[in-house]
């Protein structure tokens, strides 16, 4: 399997995770419904199964690739998500080393997705 290619599999793998977290009370975004949480990991687990699959889909990944490019922007300024830092005493605080390793994975991301328009 080629690097892109896991990238995106270990990806959907990880929103997989995020649902079955966010069932087992442990969402992994603060001050979002924790329903639609579930319900957008395991549409976005879909989506990048399907990409995947179907890598010359061009206008799939470059919305995809505009998309994680603007939340590269939103998980560095902590809006409108803050990712939950499960391993302080108040979790719902947020972490700034959290929210700056989820900017650069979605960078990541959108770099994964233009790449393959």
């Amino acid at each position: 399997m080629k690097l892109v290619s896991a990238f995106i599999v270990a990806t959907a793998l990880t929103y997989l995770a995020s649902a079955i977290y966010a069932v087992l009370g442990r969402p992994p975004l603060i001050d979002i419904n924790v329903r639609f949480q579930i319900v957008f990991y395991l549409c976005a687990f879909a989506v990048f199964v399907y990409v995947h699959d179907n890598p010359g889909v061009w206008i799939l990944n470059m919305l995809l690739g505009v998309f994680y490019a603007f939340g590269t922007v939103a998980s560095f300024i902590g809006y409108p998500q803050m990712w939950a830092a499960y391993w302080k005493d108040n979790p719902k605080e947020g972490s700034a080393a959290g929210q700056i390793g989820m900017a650069l994975y979605d960078l990541v991301l959108a770099v994964v997705f233009l790449s393959l328009v």
